[in-house]
């Protein structure tokens, strides 16, 4: 009886950490798409399945990411923006879960910031997992040279 427990419980783990990535594949609500970086508000938005900003001038930054993306967000579930030496950071995913094997969960991430008036985009970075959260301050500022 106390294997068959261990097993459910485990199971229930297992279901809830899967649930969680599918959850993060999913493009999230169009308020949740919009961030504000200094005096700029930008928008992720889908161009021809890849993942672009939308500035205020209706120009847009290729992320070189695909598309579905969408910002790191806080534990209120909004775009978080971190600030570093006054520079306004922001985090771009993309998730994807594996279709056959549900567990086998891959983030691309890309930081966006904007320093002396312009856009600059990060590297990509890929991982092995499914990304939630916004991450700590290392996360925003280790992508960019400074």
């Amino acid at each position: 009886m106390i294997k068959s427990s261990r097993n459910a419980v485990l199971l229930c783990c297992v279901l809830s950490s899967v649930s969680a990535c599918a959850d993060q594949q999913a493009p999230s609500a169009a308020a949740d798409q919009v961030v504000t970086l200094g005096a700029q508000q930008l928008t992720l938005e889908n161009d021809q399945q890849r993942c672009v900003l939308r500035k205020p001038d209706q120009s847009v930054l290729p992320l070189e990411m695909p598309w579905p993306c969408q910002f790191a967000v806080d534990r209120q579930g909004k775009p978080h923006v971190e600030s570093f030496n006054n520079v306004p950071i922001a985090i771009v995913l993309h998730i994807s879960v594996d279709p056959a094997n549900s567990r086998d969960c891959r983030s691309e991430y890309r930081a966006v910031r904007q320093i002396k008036g312009q856009l600059e985009p990060s590297v990509v970075s890929r991982s092995a997992s499914c990304l939630r959260g916004a991450g700590d301050q290392k996360d925003y500022t280790a992508l960019f040279t400074w």
